[in-house]
């Protein structure tokens, strides 16, 4: 297990293919949080696998297309978003393998008129293919908002 603390690119770990493809997936996170937060729905789309399950805090599922379609139409707009203590658990580093992060999100969310403060504790599964990191699933939790 390659666990690190509160910056994305401040981690530790044993082996070196487990490193390559815990950096490869830092990455591809720093590029998914980019993009959530630019609205850059063609780069998000790069990133999420075409088989994705997104569910959300409140137990709400999306597709890929269903989630590219709310960044895309202003349905869902991130106005702040970070990525807080991921952890990294590398499952592989050949094709096919899998890593797994596990984070807080804490993000101000627009959804159409209304404005408010989320924090989500995250399981992300990053699968290796030919093309990449892609973002298979992610599985939020609702946490508690700072006052």
């Amino acid at each position: 297990r390659c666990r690190h603390g509160a910056a994305l690119n401040a981690m530790t770990t044993l082996d070196h293919r487990d490193s390559a493809a815990a950096a490869g997936v830092r990455a591809a996170e720093e590029a998914r949080r980019q993009a959530m937060l630019a609205g850059n729905s063609a780069r998000l789309g790069e990133l999420l696998a075409d088989t994705l399950v997104y569910t959300h805090a409140t137990g709400v599922q999306d597709s890929k297309p269903g989630y590219l379609l709310q960044l895309l139409s202003g349905a869902l707009r991130y106005e702040a978003l970070e990525f807080v203590t991921p952890g990294i658990t590398v499952l592989g580093s050949e094709p096919g393998s899998v890593v797994l992060v596990d984070a807080v999100m804490q993000a101000t969310v627009l959804r159409g008129e209304t404005r408010r403060q989320v924090a989500n504790s995250y399981l992300a599964v990053w699968e290796n293919t030919p093309s990449g990191w892609k973002l298979q699933a992610v599985q939020a939790t609702a946490l508690p908002v700072a006052a």
